[in-house]
């Protein structure tokens, strides 16, 4: 029998990273129940392309993605779906391109345009999934709060970023890691924002900014602390990619040697993703052959309970 990752493994990850997309699309007001509750910012360009990579496993995010396009897509970055969409397998990037003709001719967004393919995706039969005018926002939804009273931008991302650090200084890289953005045009914007009084900044290379939670309470109508960042991006990216290789080549080959080899390329190409979120990659130097194969699945289930809400 070949060599392979275990079924159960898979399906771990999927139900997984199934779990973390419902309880955060609920924190950003669709309507639908879910078990737990998003106790970090919701990344909501992240989410939409795990979502188009799960879409094909759970019909209901059809109809979650496309009342998203026809009513939701003014809040997502266009040029931040750009920057993340390289790190998604083509999958994905093909059914973002249909998410992004829905956006324009049911939505009336044409932002989307340069990402539009010739035809939209599924238009499920639910129109009334998301509230726009929610009666309560969830915490966890404070990035969408931002781009609504800020403009949807890197303005509205950084202060969200910072406030989730909860008075802490930040770095503009570090930001940058989060956000997706360069590093320089961090700190253009932040800057302008120190500037403003929006933001401090340490004024010492290398730069450092932080917004005090505290002083933006009444505007951040929050009970308790801001929840705080996880990098989604890069997490739900290699999520993404592991499931598409599963679904393509059903993660096994020939010999132990060749799949442990096809292994550390996946953990290699989304090393940023275990380093971000502190998860442990296998040491490749010190796991020939079928123990890199036994320690790439405790990484896999490491990242499937890091995900479970």
């Amino acid at each position: 029998m070949s060599p392979r990752i275990s079924r159960a493994t898979i399906e771990s990850v999927r139900q997984a990273a199934l779990a973390s997309a419902w309880v955060q699309w609920r924190a950003l007001g669709v309507r639908l129940t879910a078990s737990g509750r998003a106790k970090w910012i919701v990344d909501p360009e992240a989410l939409v392309l795990v979502s188009l990579a799960l879409r094909e496993r759970e019909r209901r995010l059809e109809e979650v993605l496309a009342s998203w396009a026809r009513t939701g897509s003014g809040v997502l970055s266009v040029q931040r779906m750009k920057n993340l969409q390289s790190r998604y397998p083509r999958q994905a990037r093909d059914r973002l391109a249909e998410f992004a003709q829905m956006a324009v001719s049911e939505g009336g967004d044409y932002r989307w345009r340069g990402l539009a393919g010739l035809t939209p995706g599924p238009r499920g039969r639910d129109r009334t999934l998301r509230d726009p005018r929610p009666k309560a926002w969830d915490p966890a939804a404070l990035m969408i709060r931002m781009r609504l009273g800020i403009g949807v931008g890197l303005s509205a991302d950084i202060l969200t970023y910072l406030f989730s650090q909860r008075g802490l200084w930040a770095s503009a890289r570090a930001i940058a890691e989060a956000t997706d953005y360069s590093v320089y045009s961090i700190r253009r914007a932040a800057d302008k924002m120190k500037e403003a009084g929006l933001v401090e900044g340490t004024g010492r290379k290398p730069v450092e900014y932080r917004a005090e939670p505290k002083a933006w309470s009444k505007v951040l109508a929050q009970d308790g602390d801001v929840p705080p960042w996880r990098h989604w991006l890069q997490a739900y990216a290699f999520v993404a990619d592991f499931l598409a290789q599963a679904e393509e080549w059903g993660l096994q080959a020939p010999s132990a040697y060749l799949l442990s080899s096809r292994l550390r390329d996946l953990i290699e190409k989304h090393q940023d993703a275990l380093r971000l979120n502190r998860i442990a990659p296998p040491v490749a130097s010190r796991l020939p052959g079928k123990e890199y194969i036994a320690a790439f699945e405790q990484v896999a289930e490491n990242i499937a309970r890091w995900m479970t809400p």
